[in-house]
């Protein structure tokens, strides 16, 4: 592979190698040592990690569960299996893929603000998601047994989610 090392313009700063098969700049310091990547440390044992942890693993095993068998999750909720139906839940299941990514990235994040940001984030997704989920119910379909202390506690989270993320 051909590179080509640009001299620096102002002496002692770092240099740049531009790779010429793939046309994208580079940057590296001559004088430092080599960079660990940011998923190799892992985070500290805190509460707000626990929660973004916690939330990332939810949410992609609902993510799973939503897309590998989407009819079995319909009839757990309480609805029926058909084909439209089914291809919300799958639309559904992006959602839930989006959340634990956003979690993992505040997970692995050293930025506070960032992280309040997807704690907010997170928050608001849950209270559309889960007011959507409890709307149709309470129309379309009877709640299954139980589900008032689940709604209670999710219910507590977003709004602890939201506190969280804008004081």
């Amino acid at each position: 592979m051909a590179t080509i090392m640009a001299s620096p313009a102002v002496p002692g700063k770092s240099k740049s190698t531009i790779c010429l098969l793939c046309l994208s700049p580079l940057a590296r310091k001559t004088n430092s040592s080599p960079r660990v990547p940011r998923f190799r440390r892992l985070p500290a044992f805190t509460p707000l990690n626990i929660y973004f942890g916690m939330t990332s693993l939810i949410s992609a095993a609902s993510s799973y569960a939503y897309l590998s068998s989407p009819e079995q999750s319909l009839v757990k909720l309480g609805g029926a299996p058909s084909p439209s139906a089914v291809i919300l839940v799958q639309v559904i299941a992006s959602g839930e893929a989006l959340v634990a990514y956003l979690c993992l990235e505040g997970l692995f994040s050293q930025i506070p603000e960032s992280r309040r940001t997807i704690v907010r984030a997170v928050g608001v997704y849950n209270l559309f998601h889960m007011g959507a989920f409890w709307w149709g119910h309470h129309k379309h379909v009877r709640n299954p047994k139980g589900t008032g202390v689940l709604a209670f506690g999710l219910l507590a989270g977003t709004l602890t989610s939201l506190w969280y993320g804008i004081f």
